[in-house]
């Protein structure tokens, strides 16, 4: 039996699922809270403290992704990849500004 595509999951493995979500940088770099999307049309609200969301971070949700073929109530993982939104374009201040605050931290 041919599996059907979905709109917002794509399966890994045999039971894990992924997900691509697009993040504003100014969410990835400051603390932000954002609603994930799961099976069943729910949401799941991922808090991110003092943690930088960079481009291919991924986060894994233990027990969100396909309920095992057995129907034993177990579910693979859902693995969250994130896509940051960058700006397409500074004005010389805002870039002076980028540059001032982030020459230190790399």
């Amino acid at each position: 039996m041919e599996e059907k595509k979905h709109n917002l999951f794509r399966r890994e493995g045999n039971n894990d699922l992924e997900i691509c979500i697009e993040i504003p940088l100014v969410d990835a770099l400051t603390e932000c809270s954002l609603p994930i999307p799961i099976l069943g049309g729910e949401n799941l609200t991922l808090s991110f403290e003092n943690t930088v969301v960079y481009l291919g971070y991924v986060k894994v949700i233990v027990g969100q992704g396909m309920p095992t073929l057995k129907n034993d109530g177990k579910r693979g993982d859902l693995h969250v990849k994130f896509l940051v939104d960058f700006p397409k374009e500074l004005s010389d201040e805002q870039r002076q500004e980028a540059f001032r605050i982030l020459e230190n931290c790399c």
